[in-house]
């Protein structure tokens, strides 16, 4: 009686973990609606467009990196639109100079590190941020609306940085950034 009992709950712990693994690769319409929620749009009285920002997502890599992410739109008074990644990276003990970035194996031509700087010292030692914007257009973006995509930042520290954008994320920002469901 043992062993099955024991069979049964290895089999339902090995099931639901296999459910688990395959619901990352489905996307349900809570995910993309609660992206679409969460973009905000602010005018730009100025130039007589809009800006959007999609929300951040949180991460920590295996390198005690702590990521946050988000796309970012501005669209102009008639409709033209750029689109960029925003990325803010936190870490701690030497400056890593983040200097390069891959799309999907390709490299991104137009990175920019927006801002650096070092910040508290304690035990661990001290902290570095670093805020990039990496330009991609709307029809990578709608390409990759299935399976998201993998963005590569490289550092001269020898460190990179593997930022994944879920297509739950790319369909509800889209979603408010266009105004349609893809």
């Amino acid at each position: 009686m043992y062993h099955l009992t024991h069979l049964a709950l290895l089999t339902s712990i090995a099931l639901g973990l296999s459910a688990c693994a395959n619901n990352d690769k489905k996307i349900s319409s809570w995910e993309v609606n609660d992206v679409y929620q969460s973009t905000t749009v602010t005018p730009n009285p100025t130039t007589g467009g809009k800006t959007y920002l999609g929300p951040s997502i949180n991460t920590m890599d295996e390198a005690n990196t702590y990521e946050m992410f988000n796309l970012r739109t501005v669209e102009s008074q008639q409709g033209v639109k750029t689109y960029e990644i925003q990325v803010h990276l936190t870490y701690f003990n030497q400056v890593r100079d983040y200097n390069s970035a891959s799309l999907m194996g390709s490299p991104a031509s137009n990175f920019e590190v927006i801002s650096k700087e070092a910040g508290l010292c304690e035990s661990r030692g001290c902290m570095f941020k670093e805020l990039l914007s990496i330009k991609v257009t709307d029809a990578f973006l709608k390409q990759n609306l299935k399976n998201g995509f993998e963005l590569k930042i490289g550092s001269k520290a020898g460190i990179t940085t593997v930022v994944y954008i879920p297509p739950q994320y790319i369909q509800g920002y889209l979603k408010a950034v266009d105004g349609i469901s893809y």
